[in-house]
């Protein structure tokens, strides 16, 4: 008799707790997620890494066997841009899920403003273990924006010997900087492991960046693993830049193109070896953090996100490096891998403003209402999703002689407008491209009549952005 009614008392005792904590849960999920609900985040950052710059991009030359391996289990997405081409502002962009204009940094090593919030500290502050590993490039210092742990070298530098800073050290490690944070990445990933508690982990090389004498410095056995004659050259190389701004012909993508010998075809070439060489050396070292992640049984309850920080351009009319507001310096490699993402491609137009609230959707935290970047997790549920028609790209802060610019990409066009100054009240300049037909911007279609409705509606994007992000603030 007494077993009869005990075990009706401890049942409904149960559901009773159940119930509470799902009722919690709802109410308050920062605070009340159970350990095993929070998956943990590797989001790997790359630097100055082009959309082609992995072989699973269609790209049969280039050698990332280890970088393709992962990609292909999961989500690739094609379509993937960042919202302004410079290291700091598109690192900001990242970690705030905002644009430059609002969380203030639109220059190399600016910083954030007072109040903004990672999603480091989002993280940390919801039971995660925070850690940074290699490049930083934000003047506010890792473990003030929310990394609990830190191994990192600052802006631009030597690959080798390269000043790196940890809580009790300042170092000078002699290997290869991207094969030192990769060992620092797995020490943290095994200390992590063991103690069970979620994490997440920001590793970012230096590679492909160019080192502090501006060159990729691969091994000359890397190099050999190269043809020079295989490496491809640009249709739009020997562009007299009829259709673009007057400025373009002095600013630094060009003056610094012609001092590596750029439009030159052969010039391009030795330069394109040199600079796939440097990402199979990456490759290498990823592939040993890849490894590991296996090795530690991490995939069933890790998401690894990967992308680069901006595109790169190798003679594309007659460029080089990034900021322009162009395909090739906009345009990135991204791609997801975690549990239940199916593997795939999708199309869809995404962002690194994205990658903030995708991460708190996933952890199952409440994103803020402020944040500019779209949560992924519709499209990791079902590919066929979109989560955007257009994307803003953010020209704004002034790099090698840049004039402010303000473009709206969408699946099928890139519409740029050129400012006068940083006023923003005179337009000097408008491009559009068709991203399908013209893939290589080389025609510029603003003065077709047949597009003027399709004009219009772009032009009341840009009004948009400028009246519900840069207006605010103001």
């Amino acid at each position: 008799m007494k077993k009869t009614i005990l075990i009706p008392l401890l049942l409904s005792g149960f559901l009773f707790l159940i119930s509470g904590w799902q009722l919690n849960r709802e109410e308050n999920r920062e605070i009340v997620l159970n350990r095993f609900d929070k998956p943990n985040f590797i989001v790997i950052y790359t630097d100055d890494q082009r959309f082609d710059g992995i072989g699973v991009n269609n790209n049969q030359i280039i050698k990332t066997p280890n970088i393709d391996r992962m990609a292909k289990k999961g989500l690739q997405f094609s379509n993937a841009n960042v919202v302004f081409s410079l290291c700091s502002p598109s690192r900001a962009a990242l970690l705030t899920g905002r644009y430059g204009s609002s969380n203030g940094v639109l220059n190399l090593g600016s910083g954030l403003n007072e109040g903004e919030r990672t999603v480091a500290d989002y993280l940390r502050r919801n039971g995660y273990s925070t850690a940074l590993s290699g490049k930083w490039h934000i003047k506010q210092k890792p473990d003030a924006v929310g990394f609990d742990w830190y191994s990192y070298f600052f802006g631009n530098g030597p690959y080798y010997s390269r000043k790196t800073f940890e809580p009790s050290d300042t170092l000078y490690p002699k290997e290869h900087i991207d094969l030192y944070s990769v060992k620092k990445s797995i020490a943290f990933l095994e200390a992590h492991t063991a103690s069970k508690k979620p994490f997440f982990l920001f590793h970012c090389p230096q590679t492909p960046h160019m080192n502090d004498r501006l060159v990729w410095d691969a091994k000359d056995s890397t190099k050999a693993t190269y043809n020079v004659a295989q490496m491809p050259v640009p249709k739009s190389r020997e562009e007299e830049l009829a259709d673009k701004p007057v400025y373009l012909k002095t600013v630094r993508n060009l003056t610094k193109a012609k001092d590596y010998g750029y439009p030159d075809s052969l010039a391009i070439q030795n330069h394109t070896l040199d600079y796939y060489s440097v990402i199979s050396e990456m490759d290498s070292f990823l592939g040993k953090l890849f490894d590991k992640v296996e090795e530690l049984g991490l995939l069933k309850n890790t998401f690894i996100i990967f992308m680069s920080d901006n595109g790169w351009m190798l003679g594309e009319h007659g460029f080089t490096s990034k900021v322009l507001p162009y395909k090739p310096s906009t345009h990135v490699p991204f791609w997801i891998v975690g549990p239940n993402v199916a593997p795939g491609k999708n199309n869809s137009l995404v962002s690194n403003l994205d990658i903030f609230p995708t991460i708190l959707d996933l952890a199952k935290l409440k994103v803020p209402k402020n944040i500019h970047g779209i949560s992924l997790l519709p499209i990791l549920e079902d590919n066929t999703k979109n989560v955007r028609d257009h994307l803003i790209y953010e020209g704004l802060g002034l790099y090698g002689g840049t004039k402010p610019n303000i473009s709206v990409l969408t699946d099928k066009f890139r519409y740029i407008r050129t400012y006068e100054d940083s006023e923003l009240e005179k337009v000097i300049f408008e491009e559009l491209y068709h991203q399908n037909a013209d893939s290589d911007e080389i025609q510029n279609l603003i003065g077709n009549h047949d597009l003027q409705s399709v004009l219009q509606a772009l032009n009341q994007k840009i009004d948009s952005y400028q009246q519900h992000i840069l207006d605010k603030e103001k």
